[in-house]
C-alpha cells in the first residue's frame, strides 16, 4: 500500500512541476549587422516583441523601402508566432505598396495585413482595437494620421491636431513605438515607447499630452545623428 501511495504521489507531482516550470518562450531577435547599421534603438522594439500585448508602430516619415515592417515581419515569421504586423493608411498607398511585393516570395514572406482608414471610421476603430487586444501590432503610415480623423479627435480641431496612434493607444492601453529617418542618413531610428499609462486627466488630456508628447520627438536630437 505504501508503494502504491507513493506511485500515485509521484504522478500526482509530476504535472505540477511542469506546469510551474513552463516560461513563455521569448523572441530570438538576432540582428544582423545590416539591420544593426540600418535601425538604431532596436532594443526597444525587441522589448515590445517580447510582451503579449499588441502595440502600435507611428511613423513619422515615409518608408520608402518599408524597411521597418519587413524587419518585423522577418521576426515574426521566424519566430513562428500567431502575431502579425497590419498596415493602416489611405487607400492609394496600400495598393502602391500591396503592388510593389513583385515576387511571389516577397508576397509570402512579408506576411503583412492591411487596414484602409478610409473605410467606415467606426468599423476600423474597432478592428484596430480588436487586432491590439489580440496581440497584434499596428504600424500607421504618416499619411494615416493626416487623412484619417475618427470621429473622438475632431473636438480637438480648434486646438491642434491629435494623432490617431494616441486615440488607440488610450483605448486599449498599448504603448506607441515612434520611428523617424534623419534627413542625412537613411537610419531609422526607433525611439523609446511611449506608455499610456504615464498620462493622467480626462480622456482628453490624456490624448493631448500623449500626442504632445510624440510630437516632441521631432526636435529630438537623436533625429539629427
Amino acid at each position: 500500500m505504501g508503494k502504491l501511495n507513493f506511485l500515485l504521489a509521484e504522478d500526482y507531482i509530476k504535472p505540477k512541476i511542469y506546469f510551474n516550470s513552463k516560461q513563455e518562450p521569448k523572441f530570438k531577435t538576432s540582428y544582423s549587422i545590416t539591420d544593426q547599421n540600418q535601425f538604431e534603438g532596436l532594443e526597444h522594439l525587441t522589448s515590445l516583441l517580447n510582451s503579449s500585448k499588441g502595440f502600435i508602430l507611428n511613423a513619422f516619415q515615409i518608408d520608402y523601402y518599408q524597411s521597418l515592417p519587413k524587419l518585423i515581419a522577418r521576426i515574426l515569421k521566424e519566430n513562428h508566432s500567431y502575431k502579425q504586423l497590419y498596415i493602416l493608411g489611405p487607400e492609394l498607398s496600400l495598393s502602391i505598396l500591396k503592388r510593389s511585393s513583385v515576387t511571389v516570395y516577397e508576397k509570402h514572406f512579408q506576411d503583412f495585413g492591411y487596414i484602409n482608414v478610409e473605410h467606415n471610421q467606426n468599423n476600423v476603430i474597432e478592428q484596430c482595437l480588436k487586432l491590439l487586444e489580440e496581440g497584434h501590432i499596428l504600424y500607421i503610415l504618416p499619411e494615416a494620421s493626416i487623412c484619417w480623423h475618427p470621429e473622438p479627435l475632431q473636438h480637438f480641431d480648434n486646438k491642434f491636431t491629435p494623432l490617431c496612434s494616441t486615440l488607440l493607444s488610450q483605448e486599449a492601453g498599448v504603448p506607441i513605438l515612434s520611428s523617424t529617418t534623419s534627413e542625412d542618413a537613411d537610419k531609422v531610428t526607433l525611439f523609446e515607447p511611449n506608455m499610456p499609462q504615464h498620462y493622467v486627466g480626462d480622456y482628453e488630456s490624456r490624448i493631448e499630452e500623449q500626442s504632445e508628447a510624440i510630437y516632441a520627438l521631432l526636435e529630438s536630437p537623436l533625429t539629427d545623428d
